[in-house]
């Protein structure tokens, strides 16, 4: 996938999967308010990271994330980890081994770990 085809745009995760790790790394995940889980059909948006006013002790969402009421979900460094994880673990992970580790990660703040 195009890099800069997936910045500020919506995109499922299967094609979250195919993004370059270093503009993962330097991006967050960013979801629709009610998202509390990923599926299939969960649309994510990647943009910059949070911003922090220090005075106030509050974040400072990006322009785009902050226009569309958009919620941070992970660092793209988490999700870069996740699917680096989930590859380790499993010789072909499918879409739905990495949702797996994505919300149990979100749940647990650790990997899934699968039975080999």
């Amino acid at each position: 996938m195009e890099d800069e085809r997936c910045m500020r745009t919506a995109i499922k995760i299967e094609e979250l999967l195919m993004v370059n790790k270093d503009l993962l790394d330097m991006h967050a995940l960013y979801v629709e308010k009610d998202v509390e889980k990923f599926d299939e059909n969960t649309i994510v948006y990647l943009d910059n990271h949070l911003g922090v006013d220090e005075e106030a002790d509050t974040e400072i969402y990006p322009v785009f994330a902050h226009k569309y009421d958009l919620q941070w979900f992970f660092s793209g460094q988490v999700v870069s980890d996740i699917i680096t994880n989930t590859q380790f673990q499993l010789k072909n992970p499918t879409v739905a081994d990495y949702i797996i580790n994505l919300n149990y990660y979100n749940e647990h703040d650790c990997f899934y770990k699968f039975i080999k």
